[in-house]
């Protein structure tokens, strides 16, 4: 038998993330059991078309609270194609207001993916959340 040595991962994933997906009329506790997953760090949130989301006054107060907890909050689209434009709309805008940050023309795997490159390595959440703007390897179009 041949023997080998364990591969050491030339980087670090975080995998305290997790993916809200919207759906009209969904509910507080839905919204509220994901933001207070315990460790959570990152979310993904699939929007409608160009990144909007209900405007409910508790829904963007949740966001808010998470966002000031240190919870990297991503908005990616839920079509097939299309991109996050989240000054378009003031649906959109608002989220924005709120903390989120854009995934721009992000899959939502690839966002999910990033979130846990960038918390792995140890980055604060405002450097995430700048980062998450910047492509790494193609992962957006800007």
């Amino acid at each position: 038998p041949v023997s080998r040595k364990p591969l050491k991962p030339h980087y670090l994933l975080d995998r305290n993330i997790a993916v809200l997906k919207l759906f009209p009329g969904i509910s507080p506790q839905v919204v509220e059991s994901i933001l207070n997953i315990p460790g959570l760090k990152g979310v993904v949130m699939e929007t409608f078309g160009s990144g909007n989301a209900p405007c409910y006054d508790w829904f963007l107060t949740m966001l808010k609270e998470a966002v000031s907890r240190g919870i990297v909050i991503v908005n990616v689209t839920q079509c097939n194609a299309g991109m996050v434009e989240m000054e378009r709309y003031e649906t959109g805008y608002q989220l924005l207001q709120a903390g989120v940050v854009s995934g721009y023309d992000s899959t939502t795997e690839s966002a999910v993916t990033k979130l846990m490159f960038l918390l792995g390595h140890g980055y604060t959440p405002d450097e995430v959340r700048d980062r998450m703007n910047r492509s790494i390897a193609g992962e957006i179009t800007l």
